[in-house]
């Protein structure tokens, strides 16, 4: 299964509806879901998790173009420890689970990246959101209208750029490149996270326009 994700694949691709969930837990809550050769980040004692809700639309392999799929992708984004290799500054996150409702997608992910993805049910009206598996659910309500926010969690969030993660004993990186980042801060009034026992609520984005990105094969890294 390995092989697979070793082929450098580089995908194109458009986010739509981008909503960024922000949430810190108890270190212990996640320290041994981690790798020991990834660092998790600190802030005030807890570690934080950027979940990202998304639809990507016209994905596709730069080597086959006319390949294109899309879907819904939900991930749990543990923030990292990674200075020492961007020039003192932090932009690295760990995909600590992922989720979709498309067994298909779930199926080519486990086989090709390393996004830890499985299935999910979403539930969606209007603005408020519900992600359940297995008796455990995550709800969310967040506005349109932009609001005041944490100018020093949205720099945090704003910088995130890279996933970092393991493949053997090799430490691997995949870039995000995009022209724009334009998060915006918004009211979550609503925040229910049973998959954490100690989640708490720091502040919610979201992006009101379509970005085109790309992802870029992963490299090995010295660690």
């Amino acid at each position: 299964m390995n092989l697979f994700k070793r082929i450098p694949i580089h995908y194109k691709g458009e986010l739509h509806d981008i909503r960024l969930i922000n949430f810190s837990v108890a270190m212990d809550e996640v320290k041994d879901q981690v790798p020991s050769n990834i660092k998790v980040r600190v802030f005030n004692g807890r570690a934080m998790i950027s979940m990202v809700d998304v639809k990507l639309k016209n994905m596709r392999p730069t080597i086959a173009p006319f390949i294109r799929f899309n879907y819904r992708h939900v991930a749990f984004r543990l923030l990292i420890e990674d200075s020492g290799y961007c020039d003192g500054m932090n932009k690295g996150i760990f995909f600590l689970r992922s989720f979709t409702t498309n067994p298909l997608i779930v199926a080519g992910g486990k086989l090709m990246t390393d996004y830890n993805l499985e299935t999910v049910q979403i539930e969606e009206t209007n603005d408020k959101v519900l992600i359940s598996q297995h008796g455990n659910h995550i709800r969310y309500c967040v506005d349109n209208a932009i609001a005041p926010g944490n100018q020093e969690l949205t720099n945090t969030i704003a910088a995130l750029d890279r996933a970092y993660s393991v493949l053997g004993e090799k430490v691997r990186v995949t870039q995000i490149q995009r022209k724009k980042w334009p998060i915006r801060s918004v009211i979550c009034a609503t925040f229910e996270n049973t998959f954490f026992k100690t989640a708490r609520l720091e502040g919610a984005f979201r992006v009101f326009e379509t970005i085109h990105y790309d992802w870029l094969p992963p490299k090995e890294i010295n660690a």
